[in-house]
């Protein structure tokens, strides 16, 4: 996968999950582990979630 740096210090950016506050949904949240305010983003798409997820657990299955 290709690295995604933060535009302002240039490190590479956390990749995790997180849940929307009121509706309880799935995101993909990018986000600099230097600081938090530096960038911040959210992938809300719930397809392409899905998606992701499905394959995050397909190779958890196959080793």
């Amino acid at each position: 996968m290709n690295e995604i740096l933060c535009p302002i210090c240039t490190s590479r950016l956390n990749i995790r999950m997180a849940k929307g506050r009121i509706s309880n949904k799935p995101f993909i949240m990018l986000i600099c582990p230097k600081d938090g305010r530096h960038f911040r983003a959210f992938i809300s798409d719930q397809t392409y979630i899905a998606r992701v997820l499905e394959e995050k657990a397909r190779g958890m299955r196959d080793g």
